[in-house]
Protein backbone atom coordinates (compact mmCIF):
# COMPACT_ATOMS: atom_id res chain seq x y z
CA UNK A 1 0.00 0.00 0.00
CA UNK A 2 1.20 3.34 -1.18
CA UNK A 3 2.28 5.70 1.39
CA UNK A 4 -0.64 8.44 0.41
CA UNK A 5 -3.14 5.37 0.30
CA UNK A 6 -2.02 4.05 3.71
CA UNK A 7 -2.71 7.86 5.22
CA UNK A 8 -5.82 7.86 3.53
CA UNK A 9 -7.28 5.39 5.00
CA UNK A 10 -5.69 5.49 8.45
CA UNK A 11 -7.67 9.14 8.21
CA UNK A 12 -10.69 7.81 7.62
CA UNK A 13 -10.63 5.28 10.25
CA UNK A 14 -9.94 8.24 12.31
CA UNK A 15 -12.59 10.46 11.33
CA UNK A 16 -15.04 7.02 11.40
CA UNK A 17 -14.19 7.04 15.32
CA UNK A 18 -14.37 10.88 15.81
CA UNK A 19 -17.29 10.48 17.95
CA UNK A 20 -15.35 8.88 20.67
CA UNK A 21 -15.26 11.64 22.90
CA UNK A 22 -14.20 11.26 26.28
CA UNK A 23 -17.16 10.40 28.70
CA UNK A 24 -14.14 10.15 32.15
CA UNK A 25 -11.93 8.07 33.91
CA UNK A 26 -11.49 4.30 32.52
CA UNK A 27 -9.12 1.37 33.40
CA UNK A 28 -9.98 -0.14 29.85
CA UNK A 29 -6.74 0.64 27.81
CA UNK A 30 -8.14 0.53 24.39
CA UNK A 31 -10.99 2.93 25.35
CA UNK A 32 -8.65 5.31 27.02
CA UNK A 33 -6.14 5.50 23.70
CA UNK A 34 -9.28 6.31 21.63
CA UNK A 35 -9.90 8.85 24.03
CA UNK A 36 -6.90 10.11 25.51
CA UNK A 37 -6.50 13.57 24.49
CA UNK A 38 -10.31 14.42 24.62
CA UNK A 39 -9.88 13.41 28.23
CA UNK A 40 -6.65 15.52 28.72
CA UNK A 41 -8.82 18.50 27.36
CA UNK A 42 -11.45 18.32 29.42
CA UNK A 43 -13.95 18.49 26.51
CA UNK A 44 -16.54 16.15 28.80
CA UNK A 45 -16.36 18.25 31.52
CA UNK A 46 -16.62 21.06 29.21
CA UNK A 47 -19.52 20.12 27.40
CA UNK A 48 -21.32 19.40 31.05
CA UNK A 49 -20.27 22.28 32.82
CA UNK A 50 -22.79 24.82 34.47
CA UNK A 51 -25.59 22.38 33.50
CA UNK A 52 -25.93 20.83 37.36
CA UNK A 53 -23.97 22.88 39.38
CA UNK A 54 -21.58 20.30 40.49
CA UNK A 55 -17.61 21.43 40.72
CA UNK A 56 -15.50 18.47 38.63
CA UNK A 57 -11.73 18.36 38.84
CA UNK A 58 -9.69 16.30 36.83
CA UNK A 59 -5.74 16.28 37.59
CA UNK A 60 -3.07 14.40 35.19
CA UNK A 61 0.44 14.00 35.76
CA UNK A 62 2.50 12.68 33.23
CA UNK A 63 6.22 11.22 34.00
CA UNK A 64 7.03 10.19 30.26
CA UNK A 65 3.69 8.90 29.06
CA UNK A 66 5.37 5.34 28.17
CA UNK A 67 6.44 4.80 32.01
CA UNK A 68 3.91 6.89 34.68
CA UNK A 69 1.05 8.23 33.80
CA UNK A 70 -1.67 9.50 36.76
CA UNK A 71 -4.98 10.96 36.40
CA UNK A 72 -7.63 12.17 39.34
CA UNK A 73 -11.02 12.30 38.60
CA UNK A 74 -12.60 14.77 42.02
CA UNK A 75 -16.68 15.59 41.66
CA UNK A 76 -18.23 17.40 44.04
CA UNK A 77 -21.20 16.07 46.51
CA UNK A 78 -23.23 19.49 46.10
CA UNK A 79 -24.90 20.53 49.26
CA UNK A 80 -22.78 18.11 51.15
CA UNK A 81 -19.39 20.36 50.68
CA UNK A 82 -17.30 17.08 50.14
CA UNK A 83 -16.01 15.27 47.01
CA UNK A 84 -15.53 12.21 45.99
CA UNK A 85 -11.85 11.39 43.86
CA UNK A 86 -11.45 8.50 41.51
CA UNK A 87 -7.83 7.99 40.80
CA UNK A 88 -5.48 5.75 38.33
CA UNK A 89 -1.98 5.14 37.82
CA UNK A 90 -0.61 3.57 34.50
CA UNK A 91 2.63 2.55 34.43
CA UNK A 92 5.16 0.88 31.84
CA UNK A 93 3.56 -2.38 30.93
CA UNK A 94 4.58 -5.48 33.27
CA UNK A 95 3.67 -8.80 31.47
CA UNK A 96 3.63 -10.25 34.75
CA UNK A 97 0.37 -9.02 36.17
CA UNK A 98 -1.27 -10.28 32.75
CA UNK A 99 -3.48 -13.02 33.63
CA UNK A 100 -5.80 -15.44 30.63
CA UNK A 101 -8.94 -14.18 32.39
CA UNK A 102 -7.91 -10.50 31.84
CA UNK A 103 -5.29 -10.03 29.08
CA UNK A 104 -5.78 -6.34 28.79
CA UNK A 105 -4.85 -6.64 33.18
CA UNK A 106 -1.04 -5.34 32.42
CA UNK A 107 -2.19 -1.88 30.76
CA UNK A 108 -5.51 -1.28 32.87
CA UNK A 109 -3.15 0.56 36.21
CA UNK A 110 -4.19 0.84 39.64
CA UNK A 111 -7.25 2.16 40.38
CA UNK A 112 -8.76 3.69 43.25
CA UNK A 113 -11.64 5.69 44.99
CA UNK A 114 -12.06 7.80 48.17
CA UNK A 115 -14.47 10.48 49.76
CA UNK A 116 -12.39 13.60 50.53
CA UNK A 117 -14.49 15.84 53.80
CA UNK A 118 -16.11 19.11 53.02
CA UNK A 119 -12.82 20.52 55.09
CA UNK A 120 -10.19 18.06 52.64
CA UNK A 121 -11.82 19.70 49.58
CA UNK A 122 -12.45 23.23 50.55
CA UNK A 123 -8.41 23.28 51.87
CA UNK A 124 -7.41 20.94 48.07
CA UNK A 125 -9.32 23.59 45.72
CA UNK A 126 -8.13 26.93 47.81
CA UNK A 127 -4.24 25.23 47.31
CA UNK A 128 -5.11 24.54 43.53
CA UNK A 129 -6.35 28.73 43.73
CA UNK A 130 -3.22 29.72 44.99
CA UNK A 131 -0.92 27.82 42.38
CA UNK A 132 -2.79 29.74 39.88
CA UNK A 133 -5.04 26.93 38.51
CA UNK A 134 -7.86 28.68 36.99
CA UNK A 135 -5.98 31.64 35.57
CA UNK A 136 -5.25 31.69 31.95
CA UNK A 137 -3.08 28.61 30.74
CA UNK A 138 0.36 29.54 29.81
CA UNK A 139 -0.21 30.02 25.90
CA UNK A 140 1.73 28.73 23.26
CA UNK A 141 3.14 26.14 25.78
CA UNK A 142 4.49 22.48 23.81
CA UNK A 143 4.35 19.19 26.22
CA UNK A 144 5.69 16.18 24.73
CA UNK A 145 5.05 12.88 25.99
CA UNK A 146 8.12 11.87 27.07
CA UNK A 147 8.25 15.15 29.28
CA UNK A 148 7.39 15.56 32.83
CA UNK A 149 3.76 17.95 33.34
CA UNK A 150 0.88 18.52 35.17
CA UNK A 151 -2.50 19.10 33.52
CA UNK A 152 -5.69 20.46 35.40
CA UNK A 153 -8.90 21.37 33.65
CA UNK A 154 -12.22 21.34 35.26
CA UNK A 155 -15.82 23.08 35.91
CA UNK A 156 -15.58 25.20 38.77
CA UNK A 157 -19.12 27.54 39.73
CA UNK A 158 -19.86 26.93 36.16
CA UNK A 159 -16.99 28.24 34.83
CA UNK A 160 -14.51 25.68 32.94
CA UNK A 161 -11.01 26.00 32.99
CA UNK A 162 -7.75 24.46 31.60
CA UNK A 163 -3.99 24.93 32.76
CA UNK A 164 -0.79 22.91 32.86
CA UNK A 165 2.47 23.16 34.85
CA UNK A 166 5.64 22.30 32.63
CA UNK A 167 8.52 20.84 34.37
CA UNK A 168 11.52 22.22 34.86
CA UNK A 169 10.07 25.58 35.58
CA UNK A 170 9.09 27.58 38.58
CA UNK A 171 5.34 27.33 37.66
CA UNK A 172 5.87 23.46 38.73
CA UNK A 173 8.72 23.16 41.31
CA UNK A 174 6.68 26.22 43.32
CA UNK A 175 2.66 24.85 43.21
CA UNK A 176 1.94 22.94 46.60
CA UNK A 177 -1.18 20.88 44.92
CA UNK A 178 0.95 18.16 43.84
CA UNK A 179 1.98 17.67 47.89
CA UNK A 180 -1.82 18.40 48.48
CA UNK A 181 -2.98 15.75 46.47
CA UNK A 182 -0.23 13.24 47.83
CA UNK A 183 -1.72 13.39 51.28
CA UNK A 184 -5.59 12.63 49.76
CA UNK A 185 -4.41 9.65 47.30
CA UNK A 186 -5.88 6.64 47.75
CA UNK A 187 -3.86 4.49 45.46
CA UNK A 188 -0.74 3.78 47.43
CA UNK A 189 1.13 4.52 44.69
CA UNK A 190 4.57 6.54 44.86
CA UNK A 191 5.03 9.28 42.52
CA UNK A 192 8.23 8.86 40.35
CA UNK A 193 11.04 10.74 40.87
CA UNK A 194 11.76 13.65 38.57
CA UNK A 195 15.31 13.79 36.48
CA UNK A 196 17.70 16.83 37.29
CA UNK A 197 16.16 19.85 34.95
CA UNK A 198 19.24 20.50 32.55
CA UNK A 199 17.99 16.34 32.15
CA UNK A 200 14.06 16.17 31.49
CA UNK A 201 13.06 16.12 28.34
CA UNK A 202 11.70 19.36 26.53
CA UNK A 203 11.32 17.79 22.63
CA UNK A 204 10.20 14.60 21.36
CA UNK A 205 13.24 12.02 21.04
CA UNK A 206 14.62 11.73 17.38
CA UNK A 207 13.42 9.48 14.61
CA UNK A 208 16.17 6.76 15.91
CA UNK A 209 15.02 6.58 18.91
CA UNK A 210 11.38 6.83 18.06
CA UNK A 211 11.89 3.82 15.85
CA UNK A 212 12.53 1.80 19.40
CA UNK A 213 8.47 1.43 20.18
CA UNK A 214 6.43 3.56 22.10
CA UNK A 215 3.47 5.82 21.21
CA UNK A 216 5.27 9.89 21.48
CA UNK A 217 3.01 12.59 20.74
CA UNK A 218 3.00 16.62 21.83
CA UNK A 219 0.64 18.64 23.07
CA UNK A 220 0.39 22.31 22.49
CA UNK A 221 -1.59 24.18 24.93
CA UNK A 222 -3.52 27.51 23.94
CA UNK A 223 -5.66 30.22 25.29
CA UNK A 224 -8.50 27.68 25.48
CA UNK A 225 -7.28 24.54 26.21
CA UNK A 226 -5.49 22.31 24.11
CA UNK A 227 -4.53 23.19 20.43
CA UNK A 228 -6.30 21.06 17.38
CA UNK A 229 -9.02 18.55 17.63
CA UNK A 230 -9.18 16.16 20.70
CA UNK A 231 -11.72 13.53 19.69
CA UNK A 232 -10.42 11.08 19.15
CA UNK A 233 -6.48 10.91 19.07
CA UNK A 234 -6.13 14.67 18.97
CA UNK A 235 -3.09 15.99 17.31
CA UNK A 236 -2.33 12.86 15.49
CA UNK A 237 -5.26 14.16 12.97
CA UNK A 238 -3.34 17.23 12.35
CA UNK A 239 0.03 15.50 11.88
CA UNK A 240 -1.93 13.26 9.15
CA UNK A 241 -3.20 16.51 7.28
CA UNK A 242 -0.20 18.31 7.78
CA UNK A 243 2.32 15.42 6.29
Amino acid sequence: MSRGLRRTVLTAVLLALAGCSSVGPTDNPVSRKLTWFSYLNGDDLRSGCGKDGTDRFRLIFNADYNRHVRTYDIVGDGGQGGAVMEAHVIEATDLARITPADPLSAARGSGATTRLTPAQFASFVSRLREDGAFDTPPNGLRLPSNGFYWLINGCRSGQWFFTAYPYPSRRFTEAGFPEALGRIDPTGVAFPGLPAPDDAPRTLPGSGQLADGGVFFELQVGRNGLVGPTAPFGALLSALAGE
